[in-house]
């Protein structure tokens, strides 16, 4: 995201403004090559009544304001998965248990598979129960899963394991983010050396 102070209006469309930024000194000195301005759009929308503004180079004439906007969201739900693998399930490891570069490969693919039946799972789930996909907690989903397939591994008989897979998903289906709401107290600083107004009395955050 960049500050719209910093840029120069010189178009407007309808929630959607042409802007025209100067390029940094120091970017133009590591390349000689770059202009001394580059234009961006700025696409703004609501989201839960809430007004997001995002930056692209994308052009208007393939990209409306609100294919810009889905696109944005998709996007941003590919850095959500990559969270969820290395919180979620690989528990925050700076690197990979692997030495071998085959090794490596078939962890890597295996973590890919794992997470890719968990949001299948938790897709199908929110399904039957009328839910968009992201509403369900992936680490919810993630420990209620492996918990579970632990249990089915020693169930007899295996001709139940249809039964075992629909009660399995009707607990998935459950699992649901609990949204917080915003702080209704404005937030301040809570520093002793700050130019800014200070209030003794607030609590901490959380």
């Amino acid at each position: 995201m960049i500050p719209e102070s910093v840029a120069r209006q010189t178009e407007i469309r309808t929630r959607d403004k042409l802007l025209r930024m100067k390029v940094s000194d120091q970017a133009r000195k590591r390349n000689s090559s770059l202009p001394e301005y580059w234009d961006v759009r700025a696409v703004t929308y609501e989201i839960n009544e809430v007004e997001k503004t995002v930056y692209t180079s994308l052009p208007y004439a393939k990209f409306n304001t609100e294919m810009v906007s889905e696109l944005y969201h998709e996007r941003w739900e590919i850095e959500l998965g990559f969270r969820d693998i290395k919180s979620s399930m690989n528990n925050n490891a700076l690197t990979l248990r692997s030495k071998k570069v085959e090794l490596i490969y078939q962890e890597v693919w295996s973590l890919l598979l794992a997470y890719n039946v968990v949001r299948r799972e938790a897709g199908q789930a929110a399904i039957a129960y009328q839910k968009a996909p992201s509403e369900i907690s992936f680490k919810a989903a993630y420990c209620y899963i492996a918990s579970q397939l632990i249990v089915m591994a020693q169930a007899q008989p295996i001709s139940k394991t249809g039964t075992r897979l629909a009660h399995l998903r009707s607990g998935i289906g459950e699992l649901c983010i609990n949204y917080r709401s915003r702080p209704s107290r404005p937030r301040t600083v809570k520093i002793n050396k700050t130019r800014y107004q200070v209030n003794r009395n607030a609590a901490p955050l959380k």
